[in-house]
């Protein structure tokens, strides 16, 4: 009698340990990350390239077609309207067409010593005052009509960032949003922006993924310093919309099933909980919740490693921040 009550409690307290066994297993205890959902600004932007440029920068160009006899300036120098930057001699026609022709350095010297007094000097002003920035031609070069041979900058402290926007970013863009401007030369800083221009027209470039169309955005670059020069690259990214009160789930929270219903883990006292949710918008911190989740909701960011009804040890990740 007694071997049977013993064998009757040891089968008793097997089955006991496997199904006490079998309901932690089922219940395995998770550590988990999780946010809190609140209320947030947020910004939907649109990042693209460009390179920095001065402001105000005036290009002086070839009257005519014409052979540079002496250049009067050199980069860096100061200049007042008016003042001569160079002289050229506008040859005959005859010369011209020569020179056009290719034979220029056999003619060179044939108008040095037979042609002048058949051609024109003319003396090329500076338009505006400021300072030279780039000087194009040398003495004894030939110039066509229209050619550029000198800049000047009236400000040069003033910059800004010419970009080249894709055209399916494009119609987000207005004149008048802010933007955040960082480069690989200023790579310690960035300065704050705003959209002064947008072109009217598109252009078709080649870049690494083939040829694209873009159109030119001008954005101004607030108080620059020292570390950012014309000619660097730059990104700038522009603000193209801002929203309030809106609730954010990371994207890493949100998972979706075979039919496409979206749904997060949400705490619920030491368990994760699955549930439904509704998204929105699309912004840089996270999906927008429309429907499924409150104020103070905490969900689980790493959704993977636990399934509905998991016993979990939360360690709280922080709330979801803002894009400002």
């Amino acid at each position: 009698m007694k071997r049977y009550v013993m064998l009757c409690t040891f089968t008793f307290l097997a089955i006991a340990s496997v199904i006490i066994f079998g309901t932690i297993s089922r219940n395995a205890i998770v550590q988990v990350s999780v946010v809190k959902v609140s209320p947030l600004t947020v910004e939907n932007s649109v990042t693209c390239s460009g390179r920095v440029e001065r402001v105000s920068m005036r290009s002086v160009y070839a009257p005519s077609a014409a052979i540079v006899n002496h250049v009067y300036i050199k980069v860096g120098d100061k200049v007042s309207a008016g003042q001569p930057l160079m002289e050229i001699e506008v040859p005959s026609a005859k010369i011209d067409t020569a020179i056009n022709s290719g034979a220029y350095e056999s003619l060179l010297s044939q108008y040095s010593e037979q042609s002048q007094s058949e051609a024109t000097t003319q003396t090329i002003t500076a338009p505006s005052s400021g300072e030279i920035t780039s000087v194009s031609v040398v003495n004894q070069s030939y110039i066509q009509a229209g050619n550029a041979v000198a800049v000047i900058s009236d400000d040069l402290n003033a910059l800004q960032v010419r970009l080249s926007v894709n055209e399916s970013q494009i119609s987000g863009i207005k004149v008048g949003q802010k933007a955040v401007i960082t480069g690989v030369g200023f790579k310690d800083a960035s300065y704050s922006g705003i959209v002064k221009s947008i072109s009217s027209d598109a252009k078709q470039v080649v870049s690494t993924t083939g040829q694209e169309t873009v159109v030119e955005v001008i954005v101004s670059v607030n108080k620059p310093g020292s570390d950012i020069k014309p000619g660097y690259t730059a990104k700038a990214r522009i603000i193209t919309s801002k929203d309030s009160n809106v609730l954010i789930a990371p994207y890493e929270t949100v998972r979706a099933d075979k039919d496409g219903n979206e749904y997060v883990f949400k705490l619920n006292g030491k368990r994760a909980v699955k549930t439904p949710v509704v998204t929105n918008k699309e912004f840089d911190s996270g999906f927008q919740i429309i429907n499924g989740l409150s104020q103070n909701d905490q969900i689980i960011a790493n959704p993977d490693a636990v399934s509905n009804g998991t016993y979990v040890i939360p360690t709280e990740k922080g709330t979801v921040s803002s894009d400002d």
